[in-house]
């Protein structure tokens, strides 16, 4: 059995699904019921990773069509997103990216897009530093004007005196991450990507997030599906106890 990829608009989520991502959800971060659906309404959209009709895991989305210091931007924000353990691997968040790209093709030739995220972990860090090609902070690369601009645009509107355009950091009140998984160790620190997001974001451990930028360009849209399909029949080998790889995406706006 494989794992879909589908998006819908919020609006279209029924009752029961929004328990369902709940029930995901929960293990892995400290919010209340009642936050987490009222959470779920700041986004436009949401990508669901289903296995046999089950959720297990999703990404909420928001699409901001915007101007930038007199450029056209198509912000597509990332958030919110969990996998269960056992389905991880398999390129999930990569397909919902491919599937965005394809929607918004058309936005593309009058408008720059780009994607972006709240890093709270160096995991989700890494999810830009090893699929990406073009994406900033980086440690191969100064962040341009341009983008610190979009990234000061976008901290202040979205997060206001939490975000600190210094260090384009995202300041919590508390933790909200409750897997261990994530901690970083003296071995991480060996990986350079790893290495650079704990400089880049040194309150990491506080729970406080790295707002990290990627354009959907062509090259970063290559190196996806590049990827995507390097993986044996688009997902993961499968081993014991694991998911069966997964399947082709799909979308429903």
């Amino acid at each position: 059995m494989k794992t879909q990829v589908v998006i819908l608009r919020q609006q279209c989520l029924t009752y029961a699904q929004k328990t369902e991502m709940w029930a995901v959800y929960r293990g892995f971060y400290h919010y209340t019921e009642q936050s987490f659906m009222e959470r779920i309404h700041r986004n436009t959209h949401f990508s669901l990773y289903l296995h046999g009709g089950k959720i297990v895991g999703f990404t909420g989305l928001r699409i901001d069509k915007t101007e930038v210091n007199g450029r056209r931007r198509l912000l597509i924000y990332l958030g919110q997103t969990v996998v269960t353990r056992q389905y991880r691997g398999q390129s999930l968040l990569p397909a919902t990216v491919l599937l965005l790209a394809m929607k918004y093709w058309k936005e593309s030739l009058t408008s720059d897009v780009w994607c972006w995220y709240d890093a709270l972990s160096y995991k989700a860090y890494l999810a830009c530093a090893k699929c990406g090609t073009d994406y900033y902070p980086s440690r191969r690369t100064e962040t341009p004007m341009h983008v610190r601009e979009m990234r000061d645009f976008v901290g202040k509107a979205r997060y206001g005196d939490a975000y600190c355009p210094q260090m384009g950091t995202v300041a919590k009140e508390v933790n909200y991450l409750n897997d261990p998984t994530v901690n970083i160790f003296e071995e991480d620190l060996q990986d350079p990507d790893v290495a650079f997001f704990a400089q880049a974001n040194p309150r990491h451990s506080e729970g406080h997030g790295l707002l990290v930028f990627a354009p959907l360009n062509r090259k970063n849209v290559f190196n996806l599906v590049r990827r995507y399909f390097s993986r044996p029949f688009g997902g993961r080998k499968k081993a014991s106890g694991t998911a069966a790889p997964s399947g082709k995406p799909r979308v429903a706006f």
